[in-house]
């Protein structure tokens, strides 16, 4: 009988460890269970409530917490670019956001102008600043319509050889906004005027992409309409001075046969195809801009004494190779 009970000092049997285990799992199972159950009952019971109080509350403005632009640029610590995008990046993300629930972006504007003031030839928000603050869920206030064109006036100055802001900047000017934000008619017509000729720089300056030639081909019908025949006419003789599409070589010149009287038109014909015969006896490899900046051909040795300064294939500029040539018929 004695050896059947356990030594003095030693723990219960093997079977009861087991025994009191499985009962110490099963009371923290029990207790699990109620706490999930407790969360339940109180979540669902402020669950409603809150739902209904997210649905009631909402933003309506907001606020501005970046200082005035130079102080921006202090704020920076010297990585400008850096914060540069990441304000564009909160624009973009913001912007939709605005979007999704139907209100303004007060701050667009403001950002923008942080933005250039840290990156001034930062192309992008030039490119669609007028989307971004026209495209808004009511009405545009006429005083944002003129801060597009500023900011994107703006790009023209700090990127003056591009050729896609200025065509951005023109299609706004020229067409959108009079079409669809300006009402005083008088404001109609200047913009469309300053359009027009915003389109002209961009054609010049697109001469080696002809969807930006195309694309501003419009400006010409605006100067047109306003009675501008003269800038009209030197609109489209620049895009064809630099132009490389030979569609739009014969469209251009289908319109100035026609603005053209018959004596003018054909002297300017003459004057462009004796330009194209140089070009292509002297240096058919290279593009029309750059026989346009290189110049006339010239022979040193025939010009030289001044004999024959007067002549065409001695002029130094395409400018005086042009008048030279009309001065012979």
């Amino acid at each position: 009988m004695m050896g059947d009970l356990p030594a003095p000092g030693a723990g219960p049997p093997p079977a009861a460890r087991s025994l009191l285990a499985r009962l110490a799992g099963a009371r923290e199972a029990l207790v699990a269970v109620a706490l999930s159950a407790a969360a339940a009952v109180a979540i669902g019971s402020v669950r409603a409530p809150a739902a209904d109080l997210a649905q009631r509350v909402a933003e309506t403005s907001d606020v501005y917490v970046l200082p005035p632009t130079d102080e921006v640029v202090a704020l920076s610590l010297g990585y400008r670019s850096a914060l540069a995008d990441l304000l564009w990046s909160h624009v973009l993300v913001s912007q939709g956001m605005h979007t999704m629930e139907r209100r303004r972006f007060e701050n667009l504007t403001l950002l923008l102008d942080a933005i250039n003031a840290l990156d001034p030839t930062f192309r992008d928000p030039y490119l669609f600043a007028d989307a971004l603050i026209t495209f808004q869920t009511s009405e545009t206030p006429h005083r944002e319509v003129v801060k597009a064109r500023e900011i994107m006036e703006r790009g023209v100055q700090n990127r003056p050889l591009d050729g896609e802001i200025w065509l951005a900047l023109g299609q706004f000017v020229g067409f959108i906004a009079p079409a669809a934000y300006l009402t005083d008619p008088q404001e109609k017509a200047q913009w469309r005027l300053d359009g027009a000729r915003m389109l002209a720089r961009a054609a010049e300056l697109g001469g080696g992409d002809a969807n930006i030639s195309w694309q501003a081909l419009g400006g010409a019908g605006i100067l047109g309409r306003a009675g501008e025949r003269e800038a009209q006419i030197r609109f489209l003789q620049r895009t064809l001075a630099v132009t490389d599409d030979e569609e739009l070589k014969q469209k251009i010149r289908a319109q100035l046969d026609k603005l053209l009287d018959a004596r003018d038109a054909e002297k300017y014909r003459r004057r462009l195809d004796g330009f194209r015969d140089l070009w292509r006896r002297d240096l058919p490899f290279v593009s029309n801009t750059a026989i346009l900046v290189l110049g006339p051909p010239r022979d040193p040795a025939y010009c030289a004494g001044g004999a024959h300064a007067d002549e065409p294939r001695c002029a130094t500029t395409w400018r005086a190779w042009a008048e030279r040539v009309e001065g012979e018929r």
